[in-house]
């Protein structure tokens, strides 16, 4: 039981000293969602998480001349190539990507949903991110479908729930050659 519980700690990024043993399992759940709390610190996890090495241009796979634009009407996490001149953002190739969505809402889902194994119904999903019922079924539609391909994918265990289901753009090329 006490391993369960380690392991449940390490999940959502804590300590498992800093925290008294009988938490249950409500307190977690808030805790994970805390730590997606706003759009800066879901953009900064997928970078972590997408872009290990830095960004890098979806378009030509450039490296070395990208920037990211900080204007006052830029939206966040907007990255700009100079080799190539087009502009991308870390949702690129992923289950995000054109979605109107927050994307920390689509983190938060996808740790309620773990990683799209959980069943929830579209309702509680909506109460929980306050979001509209179309949308609550729209963002567990997506989730269920990128599990599947994960699962085909065969993602190696013991990785990040949320990393395990967001592909690439590398695994999306290689999903879409027959």
């Amino acid at each position: 039981m006490e391993g369960a519980i380690r392991t449940k700690y390490v999940q959502i990024g804590l300590s498992p000293d800093a925290v008294s043993k009988d938490l249950d399992d409500e307190l977690l759940v808030r805790a994970a969602l805390e730590r997606f709390s706003n759009e800066l610190s879901a953009h900064q996890y997928l970078e972590g998480i997408i872009w290990p090495d830095g960004a890098r241009c979806p378009h030509c796979g450039g490296t070395e001349r990208v920037g990211r634009l900080n204007g006052a009407s830029t939206r966040l996490g907007t990255y700009k190539c100079y080799a190539c001149r087009r502009s991308f953002s870390v949702t690129h190739g992923t289950l995000f990507m054109s979605s109107h969505v927050p994307v920390h809402k689509w983190l938060q889902a996808i740790y309620l949903t773990g990683g799209g194994t959980k069943n929830i119904r579209p309702h509680q999903l909506q109460r929980i991110l306050n979001v509209s019922f179309k949308t609550a079924s729209f963002i567990l539609r997506r989730i269920s479908e990128a599990a599947a391909s994960a699962e085909q994918i065969q993602s190696p265990t013991g990785t990040d729930t949320v990393a395990t289901i967001i592909p690439t753009s590398d695994s999306a090329a290689k999903q879409s050659t027959p």
